[in-house]
């Protein structure tokens, strides 16, 4: 049994290799050669997994053809799956995934069959959307990087597919949802992963998943993070949304809140994030404030630090007591920090602002100013959040009105603290008040506040 295991899944990988050999001499594009390889080499799993099971025999045969293919690459042995574009040795990651699910298996065993998801989601669902991408250029958009839309699609749908056939084929227990929840997230590792690398990301992560979805019911959960954050990563990579600094830590934030509050928690967050975003680029459409004040486009560590460390703590607070005082902090604290978002960035389509603790007209942008229209984009903002959070039923009518209030009060006194605290600058040159230390290409001397 183990010796067929051995002869048929190594002349198996050698006809798939011959076979586009063939091919790409026939005038086949090696980027289709290779994508051929990928798809048709899934089917190892199936020899393997029948023949050898979860046993070091099935590693063995992983870590043969891993040094097969690494030394191919080097010496430049198989031209046929080589990549076009780049140098990245996509063959040998996938051989990498499958030696790290076949090790995973020795020790736990049951990860088998949810190594073969893993597997085919790899094998078929991302050597799909490559031919489909490739085939349709025609108005087939690009939407993150060098992957386009239909090539997408064809991840997704292929790889959810990937779940029902294993359901139906070897009684994994999956519900329909799960399956669609596996294509969404192969797809979105497939999207955001760089240099073929998405070979290991998609067959372990998938894989992994897989696994919860089989054995630990609590991950349905978690299910929305899970499945969505590999698409808020692309966004901010994409919109430039945060800096290098703020994506790791609203990934640390989106970690504890999504570990303690589940859907619920990462739903809220992902709302203020995309909230945010839109207000952001309506704001930048009307009127750039960079003259006058520090900030820019893209949020920084320390912006993230400001909106997220009082839900982070409500997190923590919560995961640590359980009480239900701490969920409705963390819905305030979100909504005060959109209520502020959208009047500062309706604000900029007001004529006139003003300091209403200091009692003067002041420059649009600057702290501590106040509109009408912010105040108003202010006292709508503040519901945004607290209604989602209703929608989910974990703070009932009134508590939805207590936190919209809080909120509303949050940036009023949000503006109080930029108007009576917070640092500005004078202009040697022009005399305009500013948040920035130059000016008009002079240093700035301080006006008033802290810096």
């Amino acid at each position: 049994m183990i010796l067929k295991g051995y002869i048929f899944s190594i002349c198996y990988a050698f006809l798939c290799l011959a076979l586009a050999l063939v091919a790409y001499k026939a005038g086949m594009p090696k980027k289709y050669s290779r994508k051929m390889v990928h798809v048709l080499v899934g089917a190892e799993w199936i020899i393997l997994s029948h023949y050898m099971g979860a046993t070091y025999h099935f590693l063995i045969v992983c870590l043969f053809f891993l040094a097969v293919l690494a030394l191919a690459h080097i010496k430049n042995l198989m031209p046929m799956i080589s990549s076009e574009s780049d140098n990245a040795p996509g063959t040998v990651y996938y051989a990498v995934g499958m030696s790290i699910m076949a090790f995973i298996c020795l020790f736990v065993p049951k990860m088998l069959l949810p190594f073969g998801i893993g597997v085919f989601a790899t094998s078929v669902g991302d050597g799909l959307a490559g031919i489909v991408g490739q085939l349709l250029k025609r108005g087939n958009p690009k939407i993150y990087k060098n992957k386009t839309l239909f090539g997408f699609l064809a991840n997704f749908i292929t790889s959810s597919a990937v779940g029902v056939i294993f359901k139906y084929a070897y009684g994994a227990n999956l519900s329909i949802w799960q399956c669609v929840v596996i294509g969404v997230f192969s797809a979105g590792l497939e999207l955001i992963t760089p240099l073929g690398l998405d070979n290991i990301t998609t067959t372990v992560g998938v894989s992994l998943l897989s696994y919860l979805f089989f054995f630990v019911p609590a991950v349905n959960s978690y299910f929305v993070p899970i499945m969505l954050t590999p698409y808020i990563v692309a966004l901010v990579l994409q919109k430039r949304v945060l800096t290098r600094n703020g994506l790791i830590l609203a990934l640390f934030l989106d970690l504890v809140v999504s570990l303690t509050f589940g859907n619920f928690g990462f739903t809220l967050l992902l709302s203020f994030l995309v909230g945010s975003v839109i207000v952001d680029k309506f704001k930048e459409i009307k009127v750039k404030q960079d003259d006058i004040t520090k900030k820019e486009g893209c949020r920084d560590g320390v912006q993230v630090i400001a909106n997220g460390l009082i839900p982070l703590v409500m997190a923590v607070m919560f995961a640590g007591t359980f009480r239900g005082v701490f969920i409705i902090g963390y819905v305030a604290a979100l909504a005060e920090a959109f209520a502020d978002t959208a009047a500062s960035g309706f604000g900029a389509f007001s004529n006139k602002a003003y300091d209403i603790f200091r009692r003067r007209e002041i420059k649009k942008g600057l702290s501590g100013g106040v509109s009408v229209v912010g105040t108003l984009a202010a006292a709508v903002g503040s519901f945004f959040i607290p209604a989602i959070a209703t929608l989910f039923g974990v703070i009932n009518l009134k508590i939805f009105f207590i936190t919209a209030a809080a909120a509303f009060l949050g940036a009023i006194f949000d503006s109080m603290l930029g108007s009576l605290l917070q640092v500005k600058y004078k202009c040697r040159v022009c005399g305009e008040l500013t948040e920035k230390e130059f000016h008009c290409k002079k240093r700035t001397e301080k006006h008033s506040g802290f810096e």
